[in-house]
């Protein structure tokens, strides 16, 4: 009874914390769910484009914004500590670490928009999406630095605010595509590139939106002033938010890198089989966005834990994670099964494209929960600080298994399409058991 009263209130906690990352990381996926759905009307060669360069795009930047994600963890142990203070060290460390990740990521990303052509792809899509990855381009800063104060602020356990700015940035999005894709109020159609610049113009607003809230919140100024009086004020965190961040934007790039891989190989079937694809995959993002926000709150509860010292705590949280993520994917998976003939109807009127994405939802309902799993175990270890060994899971499970499986199983054995699904079903399977038998045996071993 006992037990049971620890789980009901831990899971209150999570959902606390989680529902709102939850809901801010649906509104990131929802933008490129409208780009994809708003885009649609000109044609199902333009869902293909647009696909193929978000998905280039994020898989890039992705490895960046992976190192960010040692932000909330560095955060909440400070606070576990009792040394909330601390986390303004953090974070401007990772405004720092996010200014040179700028740079590097701009440079990279211009590089692959002006040579497209290596993936073999469509002369569409090699055309389209060039032009819009050198718009999308001139946002890239603005992704680092929202993410640095976001993970800042869902370090403390304050996730409501970053959820509200990325609705608010959702919105602005869907306006500014209304307007700019199909031309409105007097303006040009501008079809991918005005998707691209609504894209541009509303990460603008909400990283200024973000940066203003903190620099005039009045608990932050409070964590300023105890920084300044007790802590040295030059003090770097940036080493720290480095040794967490490479290993976990590297897993992060191996598993969205793998999952674009698979991406372009749809694309060496036909256009059709890619714009299916993309809309199958679109969905399916959507789901995972669920499981990414429960692993969040379970890093944020892990974390608090780990600087307190609290062994226990740790063990009921990372559970609690689990427990959440189970229940939520079989949500998800029996949706699928149920609307999979009507989801792709939302995205192109086109039949073949539609009969296609429909059989593939079929597949995204397998892996919901080793998806879900895989996820929250990673971030439970984030929670630790356990990052290099999860990074080496995420390499074996997803490039020296779920790729050759998925091109073997398409192209050698002849099951196309399907193939590349069912390889994602066998790497996320092994990825998921990997991460929860090491969250086990770290465990096991810490010491605090």
């Amino acid at each position: 009874m006992i037990l049971s009263a620890i789980y009901k209130q831990k899971i209150k906690e999570a959902l606390t914390l989680a529902l709102p990352i939850i809901a801010g990381q649906l509104g990131q996926v929802l933008m490129g769910f409208f780009d994809t759905v708003q885009i649609g009307g000109l044609g199902h060669e333009y869902i293909a484009a647009s696909g193929f360069a978000n998905g280039i795009y994020w898989m890039t930047i992705l490895a960046g914004m992976g190192i960010l994600f040692a932000v909330s963890p560095l955060v909440s142990e400070a606070f576990g500590e009792g040394k909330g203070h601390k986390s303004i060290g953090v974070l401007i460390s990772s405004l720092v670490v996010s200014a040179v990740l700028t740079v590097l990521f701009t440079g990279i990303i211009w590089v692959i928009a002006g040579n497209l052509a290596v993936f073999k792809h469509s002369e569409t899509d090699t055309v389209l999406g060039g032009k819009f990855l050198h718009l999308v381009n001139y946002s890239t800063g603005f992704i680092f630095f929202f993410m640095a104060a976001k993970q800042f602020l869902d370090g403390m356990g304050r996730t409501k605010i970053g959820m509200l700015i990325t609705l608010g940035g959702l919105v602005l999005n869907f306006f500014l595509n209304w307007v700019l894709i199909y031309g409105r109020f007097g303006l040009p159609q501008m079809g991918i590139e005005g998707a691209a610049i609504a894209n541009g113009i509303s990460r603008v607003v909400m990283t200024t939106s973000i940066l203003i809230y903190i620099w005039r919140d009045e608990q932050v100024r409070e964590l300023r002033r105890e920084f300044i009086k007790y802590a040295d004020a030059s003090l770097s965190y940036v080493k720290p938010i480095l040794i967490i961040g490479i290993p976990a934007g590297l897993q992060f790039f191996w598993e969205v890198a793998a999952f674009n891989a698979g991406q372009i190989m749809s694309g060496w079937i036909s256009t059709s089989a890619e714009a299916a694809h993309m809309i199958s995959i679109g969905l399916a993002s959507i789901t995972f966005m669920v499981a990414t926000g429960i692993s969040a709150s379970g890093t944020i509860m892990i974390g608090y834990a780990y600087g307190a010292k609290d062994k226990e705590g740790i063990r009921v949280a990372g559970n609690t994670a689990f427990i959440l993520t189970v229940a939520i994917e079989l949500i998800f998976a029996a949706f699928f099964f149920a609307c999979h003939a009507v989801l792709p109807k939302l995205y192109t009127d086109n039949a073949e494209v539609i009969s296609i994405a429909s059989s593939m939802l079929f597949f995204a309902a397998v892996f919901q929960i080793s998806d879900g799993l895989q996820a929250t175990a990673a971030g439970a270890l984030r929670g630790m600080q356990d990052v290099k060994f999860p990074a080496v899971i995420a390499f074996v499970s997803y490039w020296l298994i779920m790729i050759p499986a998925c091109y073997l199983l398409a192209f050698n054995f002849g099951f196309g399409l399907k193939g590349i699904w069912i390889g994602f079903i066998i790497g996320l399977t092994v990825a998921a058991v990997l991460q929860m038998v090491r969250f086990r045996m770290v465990l096991k071993k810490i010491e605090l």
